[in-house]
């Protein structure tokens, strides 16, 4: 646009210097047709060049058939439960046995009352050993419950004839103390000898530590 008055402006400026000049009138008068063709060009150029340039509306087309949306399964939103009370374990068919209760009959050894380990007894003497012992189990031992012989060393085998059972002097209560016997005959066989015994209780079941008789025949 610019270019364009400039041109215009140019043509009026030269017009009248081309009119002034000493030419002939039919020169003249070509120059100026000529000029205002010129110009006449020029300005349906530029406005061919406008026109060209100035955006035309465009027919917007028709809108397509808007495409249904497919429906989704969104799944639903559902609120989390929490449980308040104790929680349940399920049943295992690995599930332990309960344990099993603590023994009813247990005893310790408490002391060797007489006749020490290693005491000497001459040989052919009918002595009595005596054992404390103490009811380390929640029952209480009755005088069904006996003192019985368990084996012996290889020396005394063919030569101590092995005591019988021996029942308890008295009924002993959880805690309590008893002091239990047995008669021996010592052999006459020098060497040594060692006689171990057990608790049994009234049903037949042994129970509690062994305790034993270990003594000396000396020479005579």
């Amino acid at each position: 646009m610019k270019r364009f008055y400039f041109f215009v402006l140019l043509l009026v400026l030269v017009l009248p210097l081309l009119s002034g000049c000493n030419l002939s009138g039919q020169s003249t008068q070509d120059t100026s047709a000529f000029l205002t063709q010129a110009a006449a060009t020029v300005i349906a150029a530029q406005m061919a060049t406008a026109a060209a340039a100035s955006p035309t509306p465009s027919q917007t087309p028709p809108p397509l058939d808007t495409p249904i949306p497919t429906q989704t399964n969104t799944p639903l939103i559902t609120a989390t439960f929490t449980p308040t009370g104790p929680t349940r374990t399920p049943l295992t068919l690995n599930t332990p046995a309960a344990q099993q209760p603590a023994a009813c009959d247990n005893a310790a050894f408490v002391a060797d009352v007489n006749y020490p380990d290693f005491s000497n007894i001459p040989g052919g003497t009918t002595f009595i050993k005596t054992w404390r012992l103490k009811n380390l189990g929640p029952c209480t031992w009755t005088t069904s419950y006996k003192v019985v012989f368990s084996y012996m060393s290889d020396t005394g085998k063919g030569i101590i004839s092995p005591p019988g059972p021996v029942n308890l002097p008295k009924t002993v209560k959880p805690g309590e103390e008893v002091d239990v016997s047995v008669t021996l005959t010592a052999p006459t066989k020098p060497e040594g000898y060692r006689l171990v015994f057990r608790l049994q209780n009234d049903k037949g079941f042994f129970f509690g530590p062994e305790f034993w008789v270990l003594f000396r025949v000396p020479e005579p």
